[in-house]
């Protein structure tokens, strides 16, 4: 009796090479300083939920959720340009709105391919 082998359709390799990924969000602060927010595609897929849902959390501010998950030294470096709140809060609805056209509001399913 012949033993049939299962066919592979798709390789987590060969997956990884087909899909392409946005950037990650930079802001560009003054004196060349730059600030990377997290590259969602790159967390492993628990993190990035993680990371999703503290965005659009509103029982913490929005300082909390930047000093989570920016590295220190870019924190700080936001920190130290002393914002005003119109810009920051401007800030960070861009910042969710950037990450909601990438990877889609949670619960929602893929971001729209426009």
């Amino acid at each position: 009796m012949a033993s049939d082998k299962p066919i592979v359709h798709l390789s987590l390799s060969a997956l990884e090479a087909e899909v392409s990924k946005p950037e990650p969000f930079v802001l560009a602060l003054s004196g060349g300083k730059r600030i990377t927010f997290p590259d969602l595609f790159d967390m492993p897929a628990d993190e990035a939920t993680e990371f999703f849902e503290d965005l659009e959390r509103t029982k913490q501010t929005d300082f909390s959720f930047l000093e989570k998950w920016l590295p220190k030294k870019d924190f700080e470096a936001y920190k130290a340009e002393k914002i005003s709140l119109r810009v920051h809060a401007a800030l960070i609805q861009r910042v969710l709105d950037y990450y909601e056209q990438t990877v889609g509001k949670p619960g929602e399913g893929r971001a729209s391919a426009s």
